[in-house]
């Protein structure tokens, strides 16, 4: 329920009065809690003023209320939370447009939202994102972060180094994801054109694999030993239990300081985690303007900043190191193929972000695909690679698309018809 007053005793009784607004109505609401907050927050907080000076740096700025609101109305234009006279599920990943009007007015909202955070005056161009800009870091935050958190200790590194520099491998990448990341041409890396060499699948590849991820034969760290996932090699389950199960580790986040939690000389380290970024509102321009007005198209009086093709293309270029636009030329001939793309940048470019888990629930995208790993074997100087399922997945229906509000809440009101 969308309550607005202060609820007296005598109304709080009557539980009737509180009704379930739609999805719709939610987000008109925050929609406007995102301009009231843009019309009073300062950009930044610098100088000395009390309120809006620079002890208040981490609070919620005129640029963190834009680039919600930009999110929340990207949501709101999404398949899996339009009312059926919109959009139709039809299945475990499939769903039908009823009234084509309406929902692409709905992505036509999103994108012109979008294009007006981008033209915020001081909003800025894309930037990709560095490893300095979330561990080592300096006492600045990154421009690209309009929230953060910010933090000094080993926390992430106890809990996600591999084991033999004494973490718990906790959140390790899967091979799914590792497959997401094109190479460095741009073609995907199962695309023959790749040119992806079997026996060396990591070299060439799109620069935020490394951002991301360590693989068989990477150098941990910025001094410590390669990776080694071949079994009984020091990454291995063989060599610790605590091993990874896919046969990679995560990268994002994490220090370069190998020797970081060392008993003899462990330290620690600034960390900034991203809550909202910049780059998210390029993204979310170029999804909503493809869906609207397709790859190479603008709104009809011609205002906005850029195309979806344009945006896609600097981010691969900037954060992929991508140059070559054959195979984002290849997608730019219909909406369908782009929206593809534009889903796996979001995948790269979001990944360990808390985006992802929404994304595919908001395109109603099939949610069973079986998680995969990486089995690596060793003969002389020789190394295979061989795909392996490490956790099957059973989400197939399209219940699961939608988090059950739960019972607790559901007793208190009959009028909050759970999903």
């Amino acid at each position: 329920p969308i309550v607005t007053k202060f609820i007296t005793e005598e109304e709080a009784k009557n539980r009737t009065l509180f009704g379930r607004n739609t999805y719709a109505e939610c987000i008109k609401r925050i929609v406007d809690d995102c301009n009231i907050a843009m019309s009073l927050l300062p950009d930044t907080y610098t100088g000395s003023d009390a309120v809006t000076g620079d002890s208040q740096i981490g609070r919620a700025s005129r640029f963190a209320a834009a680039v919600l609101k930009s999110r929340v109305v990207l949501y709101g234009a999404s398949p899996a939370y339009q009312p059926d006279a919109v959009t139709k599920i039809t299945g475990m990943g499939t769903f039908s447009v009823a009234n084509q009007t309406t929902y692409e007015k709905n992505w036509e909202y999103a994108a012109l939202v979008a294009d007006t955070v981008l033209q915020l005056s001081g909003f800025g161009n894309f930037t990709a994102l560095k490893v300095k800009d979330m561990a080592d870091a300096p006492n600045t935050t990154p421009t690209d972060f309009v929230f953060r958190k910010y933090f000094s200790n080993r926390g992430l590194e106890t809990r996600h180094f591999p084991p033999f520099y004494y973490g718990s491998a906790q959140t390790i990448p899967s091979q799914n994801l590792v497959d997401a990341f094109p190479a460095k041409n741009g073609f995907p890396a199962d695309d023959i054109r790749a040119g992806i060499d079997p026996g060396d699948p990591y070299a060439g590849r799109d620069n935020r694999l490394d951002l991301n991820v360590y693989y068989q034969g990477r150098v941990f760290g910025d001094a410590g030993l390669p990776i080694d996932v071949v079994p009984g090699g020091k990454d291995s389950q063989e060599f610790h239990p605590n091993g990874s199960r896919s046969g990679y580790y995560l990268a994002k986040y994490l220090s370069k300081k190998e020797t970081m939690l060392t008993p003899t000389q462990s330290s620690n380290v600034v960390h900034y985690q991203a809550l909202l970024r910049k780059a998210e509102v390029f993204l979310n321009y170029a999804e909503a303007a493809n869906e609207a007005w397709g790859p190479n198209g603008k709104d009809p009086s011609n205002n906005c900043k850029y195309t979806a093709y344009e945006v896609i293309k600097i981010v691969r270029q900037l954060s992929g190191g991508i140059t070559s636009t054959t195979y984002l030329d290849e997608m730019a001939t219909d909406k369908d193929s782009f929206r593809k793309l534009i889903q796996n940048e979001r995948r790269l470019e979001f990944a360990f972000e808390n985006q992802r888990f929404f994304d595919m629930r908001r395109w109603l995208l099939k949610l069973d695909e079986d998680v995969e790993g990486i089995g690596v074997q060793r003969s002389g100087a020789v190394l295979t690679f061989a795909k392996k399922v490490i956790e099957p997945r059973k989400f197939d229906d399209i219940r699961f698309y939608y988090a059950p509000i739960p019972y607790d809440e559901i007793v208190k009101n009959k009028n909050l018809v759970n999903n």
